[in-house]
């Protein structure tokens, strides 16, 4: 953990330092699956069906997404939207460690 992460958790506690690198990761896992299919952000908010900025907010780290985006979202990229408890890079689905 970085010191900037070490310092927020004593200030903000542990879990919701967990939940903003969590966050961090879903943000990542997104943008990834989006570049490797050739999607620009507004291609995949077509897609979803939800607003460009959406997307770049979500990216961005902006906002935390309601899990009825992220269903979205994973229905326009193809991709398995997976809760199960693990922390897997896989980059062709949506993990959420829990």
């Amino acid at each position: 953990m970085s010191d900037f992460f070490k310092k927020y958790s004593e200030i903000r506690g542990e879990n919701h330092v967990q939940t903003l690198q969590l966050e961090g990761r879903i943000a990542a896992q997104i943008k990834t699956i989006r570049k490797s299919l050739n999607l620009s952000q507004q291609g995949l908010a077509d897609l979803a069906g939800v607003p460009k900025s959406t997307i770049g907010r979500i990216e961005a780290g902006l906002t935390s997404p309601r899990v009825e985006t992220l269903l979205q979202l994973s229905r326009a990229l193809d991709t398995p939207f997976i809760i199960d408890g693990t922390n897997n890079s896989d980059n062709h689905n949506l993990y959420i460690q829990v």
